[in-house]
């Protein structure tokens, strides 16, 4: 049964491509929003200068009022801009060092099936199905339902896990 969970090479390799790939795209979209936050910073820094400047002109003791508080606004505005570049940090860790385990046990179950460790096999089968094994007498073992990510790569590989039986089309 484990057997018949591996995926040929060449879909695996597409499978890691997938993840790699779903991996960079927050990355790529954190820093479009860190680029945004900047530019944005950037603009009330300039309107904070230019009030500064209007102030250094003004007399009257209203208008230089209402400039400090707009300033004051503004100044509130950068400081939760920044505060929100902080959330925008990508995930510390290459792709290969955060998911390394994963990609080693995919493409090859069953090597982790004949070591014989109990604790790596019970890992093996809460991992791969989603439901304990039964047993018929005369049939055998009977399939429980695969997990989501063996599914995945027996569709795309062209097999077929409905009712959690490997079928070949």
């Amino acid at each position: 049964m484990v057997k018949t969970l591996e995926p040929c090479p060449k879909l695996f390799l597409l499978a890691k491509t997938m993840f790699k790939d779903a991996w960079t795209a927050p990355l790529g979209q954190a820093k479009d929003v860190t680029c945004s936050v900047k530019h944005q910073i950037t603009e009330v820094e300039k309107q904070i200068e230019g009030l500064l400047g209007r102030i250094m002109q003004a007399s009257n003791d209203a208008v230089i009022d209402a400039y400090e508080d707009k300033i004051g606004e503004l100044e509130k505005t950068k400081v939760r801009l920044t505060d929100s570049l902080a959330y925008q940090a990508p995930p510390q860790g290459r792709f290969e060092e955060m998911l390394e385990l994963s990609l080693k046990f995919l493409p090859s179950p069953w090597k982790l099936w004949e070591s014989g460790q109990p604790e790596l096999c019970r890992t093996l089968l809460r991992l791969a199905f989603t439901e304990g094994f039964s047993y018929h007498r005369i049939e055998g073992a009977i399939t429980p339902k695969i997990s989501m990510p063996f599914k995945a790569l027996g569709v795309l590989g062209g097999g077929d896990f409905r009712d959690g039986a490997v079928r070949e089309d």
